[in-house]
């Protein structure tokens, strides 16, 4: 082969590759999106819910980032958008829209995001049904579905006797799990808040099913509950991976690497919310010191460094190609001088 097709050949590589190898930032910042649209999150409105506002966007400001927050979901809003993170609904009118589920979905399928889904138990507050606040698993999980994601929120409400706050529903996470790159999001971090928190489950072949059948290369549990954390509802809706009553190491928080294209947007779900009362980012909760910030911070970091998810089969076709018309290029210049 002559030094022209050698040449020819090395440029294809370095044109295919280099966008995946090197991905180029057309920002310095990352754009952090909070959806704080009116009516939407759980006490956002009250005195503590914008105490914890103010505490977040204080956070995010420190660490670098450019805080945006979103009145509405739509392309527009989440044109420049590195970071979107969902809060815990607060009423029957807080549901999302179609629209706004698609818009969250065909952000997240642009490659390189980063989606923070919070939620919340089934606990039943005063002024909403008691029969049904199904709501709370149930929007969140329509996101997730609209995604391809395979964790869910679960229709319940997660105590835990053993490792909590001075009272089982405000749970504190019992095990940490440093395995894996599931270590760059936990790191420093083993004490978080999970106040009023539901568990999370799996997504599989259609139905609900426990987290571990979902565990892969691209899916991991973050935080769990003790060994006596216990499934417990307050509504009139049954969990769906879980009984009422079980007893058992719950996961409390959960990441998952969705492969978009030849790159990932990743996924961060707990079973707290970081917007609206008492939420994941606390340092402290009657008397017990917590790493709250440090994961949160960790996560960030994890969610915006962009990673390849390999070619698609499309750029490997493409590849082919490339390869084969410059070897019969070669070989039929050869033949011409011979």
């Amino acid at each position: 082969m002559n030094r022209r097709v050698a040449l020819f050949l090395a440029l294809s590589f370095v044109l295919v590759f280099g966008a995946t190898v090197f991905p180029l930032s057309a920002q310095k910042k990352k754009v952090v999106g909070l959806d704080v649209a009116p009516g939407r999150v759980k006490d956002l409105d009250a005195e503590i819910g914008q105490k914890y506002l103010k505490k977040l966007k204080d956070y995010l400001t420190s660490w670098g980032y450019e805080v945006k927050e979103l009145t509405q979901l739509t392309p527009e809003s989440l044109k420049d958008v590195d970071v979107l993170i969902i809060g815990k609904m607060k009423d029957y009118n807080s549901k999302f829209s179609p629209s706004e589920v698609q818009a969250i979905a065909s952000w997240f399928k642009q490659g390189g995001k980063l989606l923070w889904v919070g939620s919340d138990s089934d606990y039943v507050e005063p002024y909403l049904k008691p029969e049904d606040v199904g709501f709370k698993a149930e929007e969140p999980n329509k996101i997730l579905s609209a995604i391809g994601s395979s964790i869910r929120v679960e229709y319940a409400s997660l105590e835990d006797p053993e490792s909590n706050a001075g009272a089982a529903y405000r749970v504190i996470s019992y095990k940490a799990n440093h395995q894996g790159w599931a270590a760059e999001i936990t790191k420093g971090a083993d004490k978080v808040l999970f106040h009023g928190p539901t568990l999370l489950a799996g997504y599989k072949d259609g139905k609900f099913v426990p987290f571990d059948q979902v565990i892969s290369d691209t899916c991991t549990w973050l935080y769990r509950s003790s060994d006596k954390g216990t499934v417990v509802s307050h509504d009139g809706i049954d969990p769906k991976a879980y009984k009422v009553g079980q007893v058992g190491s719950f996961v409390e928080a959960a990441a998952e690497k969705i492969p978009v294209g030849s790159t990932y947007s990743k996924l961060i779900v707990t079973g707290e919310s970081l917007l609206g009362d008492r939420t994941i980012i606390s340092e402290e909760y009657h008397g017990v010191k917590l790493q709250g910030p440090t994961f949160v911070k960790n996560a960030l970091a994890w969610g915006t460094t962009v990673e390849s998810a390999g070619l698609p089969m499309e750029w490997i076709a493409a590849i082919i190609v490339v390869i084969i018309i410059a070897v019969v290029g070669a070989y039929l210049a050869m033949k011409k001088k011979s």
